[in-house]
């Protein structure tokens, strides 16, 4: 299993140019996702040699590295882009997925990041009902403990 690295933990943050939004297609995603800007992209990869070498996308599956590749298109609105470390031309790793839609680039949580996020949740959800719970509970020595609730007062009062 690959290590995360937190510098590649981007969650928080997304990218656009605007001035690509409105021609972005399947033929340029991949080239607006490699914007200099993009602090999504990693430089040092395939995709970076296969350009400045002018050669075709399918020679990434000759080269050993990390790359790049379109993973799916639902246009025009909707690109997912994957980064994968390949060891062969059979075989890959994925490393990361990323998001583009309507031109706004997300990085797409992890399983742990999800699975974490829904238990923090749970977590507080169950947290908040116990603070409650606690705020109705009463203690003295001669009677014990009770529980106490405002609306048993109130509605004493209007009979």
């Amino acid at each position: 299993m690959a290590s995360v690295d937190l510098r590649d933990n981007l969650l928080g943050i997304s990218w656009v140019d605007s001035g690509w939004v409105p021609i972005l297609n399947p033929g340029n995603v991949l080239d607006y996702f490699s914007e200099r800007s993009n602090p999504f992209y990693d430089r040092t990869c395939n995709n970076e040699v296969v350009k400045m070498q002018r050669l075709t996308l399918e020679h990434l599956n000759q080269m050993v590295g990390v790359e790049y590749i379109l993973l799916h298109a639902q246009e025009p609105i909707l690109y997912i882009i994957r980064k994968q470390q390949r060891q062969s031309p059979t075989q890959v790793i994925p490393l990361s997925d990323y998001y583009i839609i309507a031109g706004v680039v997300y990085q797409a949580p992890d399983l742990g990041s999800v699975i974490g996020s829904r238990v923090l949740s749970a977590v507080h959800g169950i947290q908040s009902a116990f603070d409650e719970a606690m705020s109705y509970c009463r203690y003295h020595p001669s009677k014990g403990y009770w529980w106490h609730f405002k609306d048993q007062e109130e509605r004493a009062k209007a009979w």
